[in-house]
């Protein structure tokens, strides 16, 4: 974890404690409005602090500590003091590993495709559309545009003079619709077709969402690997989005 990351997630601790006001409180509300992966960070810390208090591990550390300062304070043989040192150092050792192996278990047994979809996903504007396509504007970008997906989908023709761009704002209207099924196949086409004309038109978008539509079908393994694959290259326009968070709940999902 960097700096940036370490600074933000204490930040985030002092938001939720109700420690930051004026300007601070105000920029962190700012920033969780719009910045999907801040919410979905917010919201772990929240999910931690219930673990806690669930199994109860965080009052029983408190009484180690209590326990062991009240003992330490009576007078006793140097010999004896030593011992109770180490008795009590193991006994908080112990339990701070307890803790860990309660939130790993929170978040094992809490983490759902759902959830880490919604938490990685954002709706694909067409303002965002890379130079390399001239073709007039489709009736399925057309309802694309106006969110109408349901007339996107009826919009659409498959068929081999299909453009990338017809297949690729289908499949996305698709996922709008919750059909992570039809998304999948679709995206896998829109990479076939970049390949056969040598192309990267919407190669990038479309493995990142192929990637997503993966974890809400069900499919960790398969999504697991094509994220690695964008992580590990830096050119790829969504290298940042894959977190070491998102890795981390995916292979949870493979786990499971």
């Amino acid at each position: 974890m960097d700096n940036s990351t370490s600074n933000m997630s204490e930040k985030l601790l002092q938001y939720l404690d109700g420690g930051l006001a004026g300007v601070e409180k105000e920029n962190i509300e700012q920033q969780l409005a719009t910045d999907p992966s801040l919410q979905a960070e917010l919201e772990s810390l929240k999910e931690t602090r219930e673990a806690l208090k669930l199994y109860g591990l965080k009052q029983k550390v408190s009484g180690i500590h209590q326990q062991m300062m009240t003992e330490l304070q009576t007078p006793v043989k140097k010999t004896g003091l030593k011992r109770r040192i180490i008795r009590y150092s193991m006994a908080a050792a112990a339990s701070i590993i307890l803790i860990a192996g309660g939130i790993f278990l929170y978040s094992f047994l809490s983490v759902s495709p759902g959830k880490v979809f919604s938490s990685n996903y954002r709706s694909y504007e067409l303002s965002t559309m890379r130079d390399g396509d001239t073709q007039q504007v489709s009736s399925v970008e057309k309802a694309y545009r106006e969110k109408d997906y349901t007339k996107a989908i009826e919009a659409y023709t498959p068929n081999p003079s299909t453009t990338i761009k017809d297949n690729f704002l289908a499949a996305m209207s698709y996922i709008e619709l919750g059909n992570s099924k039809d998304a999948i196949e679709l995206f896998k086409k829109v990479l076939e077709q970049d390949e056969l004309q040598k192309s990267n038109f919407l190669k990038d978008e479309s493995e990142y969402y192929l990637a997503l539509s993966y974890i809400r079908n069900k499919e960790p393994k398969t999504a697991l690997e094509l994220l690695r694959k964008i992580k590990d290259n830096p050119n790829h326009l969504y290298h940042e989005k894959i977190t070491s968070k998102l890795i981390r709940q995916v292979k949870m999902l493979k786990w499971r």
